[in-house]
Formats: structure tokens, sequence, C-alpha cells
């Protein structure tokens, strides 16, 4: 009402402004004084704000509306950067089908998918950390949704598709030894 438009804004400083990445969250702002009511707004990491505004299917969405392959690399970026440092996203990922819907929407893209984006679906299945002393497929359900379909990976690029097979061939390789 007429009150919220005269109410005097404070505007504190962010101190998580110097992180970067996830761990980076929105500014702070106190709307109110101490005899009307208050309305705070609190930094939280966007891979946490992402629960509360829909989850997975906002980042499935945006994924899915992409046209073009920056578009399409940027959505499966934000997907990526969300899930894996988010353990209830990516149960939700898991519980949900999230990794068919994803893998399906990819089919429909293969035209926009490249080297770069075919990365990002490794760090999602997570098998490109390099650190790992596990040979042990950290997310079984994604790597097979994702990664799985040979005949659809068949039909990209031979440059996708050769860099899939060489990932199955280190993962194999890395299992022997």
């Amino acid at each position: 009402g007429p009150v919220h438009s005269s109410m005097p804004m404070r505007v504190f400083h962010n101190t998580a402004l110097h992180l970067t990445g996830l761990a980076r969250p929105f500014g702070g702002v106190v709307l109110g004084n101490f005899l009307s009511s208050v309305r705070c707004f609190y930094p939280q990491p966007v891979s946490t704000v992402i629960g509360s505004i829909g989850g997975i299917h906002v980042l499935l969405g945006l994924v899915a509306q992409a046209t073009s392959v920056q578009m399409l690399y940027a959505a499966v970026k934000a997907l990526v950067c969300v899930v894996t440092s988010n353990a209830g996203i990516m149960l939700e990922m898991e519980k949900t089908g999230g990794f068919q819907v994803l893998a399906m929407i990819l089919q429909q893209r293969r035209h926009c998918l490249n080297a770069h984006i075919l990365h990002l679906t490794f760090s999602l299945v997570g098998t490109v950390d390099s650190n790992r002393e596990s040979t042990v497929i950290p997310h079984p359900t994604a790597f097979c949704d994702l990664l799985g379909d040979l005949q659809f990976w068949m039909t990209t690029s031979e440059d996708i598709l050769k860099t899939l097979l060489a990932h199955f061939y280190d993962l194999i390789v890395g299992c022997s030894e």
C-alpha cells in the first residue's frame, strides 16, 4: 500500500561479495523500521534458493528452452553447478527421473551439442574427477540415463562420439589399474 512507497530502505554491504561461484549469495536488503513490519532478505547460495523456486524443473526448463549452442551450454552449466553442489537437488533429480528428462532434451537439441557440453555431462555424472581414487561411478542412474544410450550418441558428430568413447576407455582402464 501507500506505506510501502515511503518506507525507508537500508542496504547493507554484502559481506560475501569476495566469494565466487555458488558460494556467492545475492546481497542483503532490509526494508522498514522498528515500529512497522520489517521485510528482510537473507542472502543464500543460488544452489539453495533454486529449491524454493521450483527446483530442478526450473533448471530443466532452461535447458529445454535453449535454442543455440551458447544457450544450451549456459543452461547445462547452471544445472551442473546446482546439482553437483546441492545433495538434495541431486536426490530430486534421481527420484523424479530428471536425468531421463535431461537426456531426452539433449537428444532433441543434438544439433547444439558440442564437446564442452559433453564434458559438463561427465561432470554431472561424476566421472571426470581426476582426484578420484575409487573406480565406482558415483551416480550410476545419471551415468546410464545420460551416457548409456549409444544409439543416440552415434547420431552426434564424430568428434563428440570420439570424446565419449575415449572417456569410456579412460574409465575402463582406470578400473583395471
